[in-house]
């Protein structure tokens, strides 16, 4: 629900229940152009090609393209469609060449130059402007020393001091953590805003130190913006604070105070800020109508861009507007950007410059293999006879290649860090299949591991919760960051259920329970609510499977 929305309501009823938001290199992955069962749905209008313009964007854009873009389109007599993927998505996308898109929308320019390495997207331009904020309740910050004029150096210090839960995305799979991640970056190398980083201060010991450092007191990484703000405000006890978009902490701020509940307080982290610019490309790969579909795009741009009408719209989402004077907002509305949760309208700061392509892959690549803290992951999959049924043990199989062939993985921008301990086990009614453990990340270990999954056949029935027994069991004595996968697509047998919820909830590894085919997602739901974790539902098992080990 958006913030023009949010108000009106507010004022007309008085109250609001509290909304969920949902969000989420190289050489990239499997063409995601070719979406299996369950990928990306396309949104809006299709009419003939000369007055058709397909938009691939970011999950961000889903409210502008659903309130601005195609209002303003159907005006026009024109008909837009888009279909929503995750940052890396987008940028292997691109870069695969196989796409029969016209505009690619990214969060940020650090994914659009990732994946524009053959220099097919052209003409693209910032949009509207969006900082990415630390952002707590105000107590936190007074815990942790911060305040409005608090520098970038300051917020590092404070994550780092312990004194608080953060929470941030993780950066291979979210724009709004590599923005983080290269803000950071900066000011361990010591360079302003306007100087990039550079390949050699990338691979000095004090910038992989500091940033080593700083990402060890990263509590929790989900692979979505939107959904970690949505779980970190419906838990404040286990997240305190996080690095977020600031027209997220604008909407649920609208939602907190209409439900008469405290609202979080944003930082700006001053000397080496984020910035998500939107940028809007065009790509014409021969496809027919392309002068047409152009002659639409720079319409559709100009009109985001300068429409007095469209930039109310924007500013009343919390879109700050991208030909102003940096990030300065002029008359603001103050019910949107609220000095009083310290939202700065006339914010003079210059964003963090983005390393060049080749460097922001090396950095992204490093956050697995350098930067983030250990992680031991147990994987619990669902192996009972339905599974080869109903389609499910050929996407685990699949899943298997992108998540533990190193090259796929890779490409995914999912590796395996040096330090980390991997477990997967195979259940029906009882552990079917290994467990099966890598300790570390050599190439033929994470191999053999892929083909000890690829050769399983899935017989049975189903109790999860034996094996979640034994991830329990595994995880003592370890100082990795620990995390469970489990997927299924049955009921198991509710006599372990009482006994594991309290399991998980002293023991606070966080579960991601993922739902497959016509699962009640209940017990799924019961394990990701007790442990602090998620729930994903998700016909395409690659994709449900790739965004749980974004996690780590």
């Amino acid at each position: 629900m958006r913030i023009r929305r949010l108000l009106t309501l507010a004022v007309v009823m008085l109250t609001l229940g509290l909304a969920w938001v949902l969000g989420g290199c190289t050489a990239f992955g499997p063409d995601p152009g070719e979406q299996p069962s369950g990928g990306p749905t396309v949104n809006g209008d299709v009419g003939a090609p000369e007055t058709t313009l397909s938009i691939v964007a970011g999950s961000e854009q889903q409210s502008v393209l659903t309130e601005i873009v195609l209002p303003w389109c159907r005006a026009q007599g024109y008909s837009c469609n888009w279909r929503l993927l995750g940052s890396v998505d987008q940028a292997r996308l691109l870069q695969s060449g196989g796409y029969d898109n016209d505009a690619f929308w990214f969060a940020s320019s650090v994914f659009s130059q990732m994946g524009n390495t053959s220099g097919a997207l052209r003409d693209s331009e910032p949009m509207f402007l969006t900082p990415i904020v630390f952002a707590a309740r105000p107590a936190v910050l007074t815990r942790l020393g911060l305040g409005d004029q608090s520098t970038a150096e300051q917020v590092m210090a404070a994550t780092e001091s312990g004194k608080a839960r953060v929470w941030a995305t993780n950066p291979t799979q979210s724009n709004s953590g590599a923005t983080v991640l290269f803000s950071f970056l900066n000011i361990v190398a010591g360079n302003p805003p306007g100087q990039a980083l550079t390949h050699d201060q990338l691979n000095s010991t004090e910038v992989v130190d500091g940033m080593r450092r700083f990402f060890a007191a990263i509590d929790r990484t989900p692979p979505s913006t939107g959904t970690m703000t949505s779980m970190c405000v419906a838990a404040p006890d286990e997240c305190e604070a996080m690095f977020t978009y600031e027209d997220l902490v604008i909407e649920k701020n609208a939602e907190l105070a209409a439900a008469g509940q405290e609202p979080l307080h944003v930082v700006y982290p001053r000397g080496a800020l984020g910035i998500s610019d939107a940028p809007l490309g065009f790509v014409d790969h021969g496809q027919e109508g392309a002068d047409a579909k152009y002659r639409i795009f720079t319409e559709l741009k100009s009109y985001l861009t300068t429409d007095p009408a469209a930039l109310t719209q924007l500013l009343a989402m919390g879109r700050r507007p991208a030909a102003g004077v940096g990030l300065a907002v002029a008359d603001p509305d103050p019910a949107v950007f609220n000095p009083d949760w310290g939202i700065q309208a006339d914010i003079a700061e210059q964003g963090v410059t983005f390393p060049a392509a080749d460097v922001i892959t090396e950095a992204l690549d490093h956050y697995h293999t350098a930067f983030r803290r250990p992680a031991d992951i147990y994987y619990c999959l669902d192996g009972s006879g339905s599974m080869g049924g109903n389609g499910g043990w050929s996407g685990v199989q699949s899943a298997a290649t992108a998540l533990f062939d190193p090259e796929e993985a890779a490409r995914n921008l999912l590796q395996t860090a040096p330090d980390d301990r991997t477990t997967v086990a195979v259940f029906n009614d009882r552990v079917s299949g290994g467990p099966w453990r890598v300790d570390g990340n050599a190439d033929a270990d994470l191999s053999d591991l892929e083909g000890r999954i690829r050769a399983h056949s899935p017989d049975g029935g189903t109790d999860m919760y034996v094996c979640l027994d034994q991830a329990l069991d595994s995880f003592a004595g370890t100082d990795r960051k620990r995390l469970i996968v489990v997927m299924s697509d049955g009921q198991s047998s509710p006599s372990g259920s009482s006994a594991m919820l309290a399991a998980l909830r002293q023991a606070q590894v966080p579960v991601i329970a993922i739902a497959f085919g016509d699962v009640d997602p209940t017990q799924l739901r019961d394990l990701a609510d007790a442990s602090g974790g998620a729930y994903v539902e998700n016909s395409n098992l690659v994709a449900a499977l790739r965004e749980a080990a974004g996690y780590k």
